[in-house]
């Protein structure tokens, strides 16, 4: 087997960790504060419900929002750190990764429909796509930091949902093996995570691109 098609497997196992926990906010409601004639008011008229807004991910700085997706570009750092996922259809997080040597930049593209006529990877329809484009080839280390994952309130707590992905380097295109994962509750409903250190030890040999497909419900055999 070629050194390049082994690279290719590698590449799907470091796609397959893009999927990562929402960024840990949790937002807050006030009630409009009054005056003592506006309080008097309110005595004897009927109860009211407080509706607060729904809290969703908030978006990545930068980023750029179209009608069908979101997409932002970052640079790995060589220390390991922290990705952002452009929030898209209430969908948003983060991704934490490993060392990478060189420092190399990435593409990260959230969409909620397969606006890109994207491969059908999983049963069904996916209810999120990550694409991913890596400017060139690295190297990932073996510590990576605890946390990062997809939340949204789409994503319920207890519920298993499963990842699909499949990338292509230099012409060739492979499927790597999906994982379920068993969500968690965040504060933006539950979060997809605990898959980031999938990262460690990856070699990308070059420029490659990719894309990520999570289905509801579980459809493989083996956890993230």
């Amino acid at each position: 087997m070629s050194a390049t098609r082994l690279s290719l497997r590698r590449w799907g196992g470091l796609l397959a960790t893009a999927l990562l926990g929402a960024c840990a906010q949790h937002g807050s409601g006030l009630l409009p504060a009054g005056n003592p004639s506006a309080a008097s008011a309110l005595v004897g008229a009927p109860p009211r419900s407080v509706v607060l807004p729904e809290a969703v991910p908030p978006s990545c700085k930068g980023q750029k929002t179209t009608k069908e997706y979101a997409s932002l570009t970052e640079t790995l750092r060589t220390q390991g750190g922290k990705l952002c996922i452009p929030a898209f259809g209430g969908f948003g997080g983060t991704i934490e990764y490993p060392s990478a040597d060189p420092s190399v930049k990435m593409k990260l593209t959230s969409s909620t429909s397969d606006y890109d006529k994207m491969p059908k990877l999983g049963p069904g329809t996916a209810i999120f796509y990550l694409q991913l484009a890596i400017s060139g080839g690295t190297y990932f280390g073996t510590n990576v930091p605890a946390g990062g994952g997809l939340g949204a309130k789409k994503i319920v707590p207890g519920d298993s949902y499963t990842a699909f992905g499949q990338a292509t380097i230099e012409g060739f295109t492979v499927k790597f093996t999906p994982c379920y994962i068993v969500a968690k509750k965040s504060p933006y409903g539950g979060v997809i995570g605990g898959i980031g250190s999938l990262l460690k030890g990856q070699d990308v040999p070059a420029a490659a691109s990719g894309v990520i497909e999570i289905y509801a419900g579980k459809h493989a055999g083996g956890k993230c």
